[in-house]
């Protein structure tokens, strides 16, 4: 399991070695981001049409919303058992939900990978000190670096991935894969630490970063 943070959840330092990849000495590092943390509640649709539909579906193709979604904290029945809502969050599958001071702090390093869309929030329940415009990251990067010869398999569905050596360059990136692209975001080590470095000087929390492997 990942090491906590306030601002986010990272692996260990110790964790921070070769993964699946190994060619000819070069070493190449994959994390899993996801906009979850189980220290922070997730986003809810206010309309369940919305989720039904594959409003915020994300496959790595472009999407466009002719009206802007509304979404809410999912709120706790019992009191006691409430968790905050982040600056990073998660609604459903790969994509990551910002607030302004996230988008503020991470919007120029994410953008050349994906794009943004806007969602409405609804705080009824004053999670977020009030209703405030959210922003939806979309990643529209896709790099075919999964090898099926090696990964966990359920038929023709990936269930625990390998890469491919040298797949992925080593200049920051944030991508999918194909044959991830609805559930997993995933970041080299150039983008890990980047994204990390912001994180830390903003103080931001809420989201989860994992080391695959």
């Amino acid at each position: 399991m990942p090491v906590k943070s306030a601002a986010f959840s990272a692996p260990s330092a110790a964790a921070w070695c070769a993964v699946n990849s190994l060619s000819e000495g070069h070493l190449m590092q994959l994390w899993r981001w996801n906009g979850a943390n189980d220290s922070f509640t997730t986003l809810v649709p206010v309309n369940d049409a919305d989720l039904l539909s594959g409003v915020f579906t994300a496959d790595g193709t472009s999407k466009t919303w002719g009206a802007r979604p509304r979404v809410k904290p999912a709120v706790e029945k019992d009191p006691k058992k409430q968790l905050p809502l982040g600056d990073l969050s998660f609604i459903m599958g790969a994509s990551v939900v910002l607030n302004d001071k996230a988008y503020a702090a991470l919007g120029d390093l994410l953008r050349p990978f994906g794009e943004f869309l806007e969602l409405d929030l609804v705080d009824a329940a004053g999670l977020a000190g009030g209703d405030q415009r959210l922003h939806f990251y979309n990643v529209t990067r896709m790099i075919t670096c999964i090898d099926v010869t090696r990964s966990e398999m359920d038929g023709k569905k990936v269930i625990k991935p390998a890469f491919l050596p040298d797949a992925v360059p080593d200049e920051a990136t944030i991508f999918k894969d194909p044959l991830r692209k609805k559930a997993d975001i995933y970041l080299n080590g150039a983008a890990r630490d980047a994204l990390v470095q912001r994180m830390e000087k903003a103080g931001l929390r809420g989201s989860t970063l994992r080391q695959i492997g």
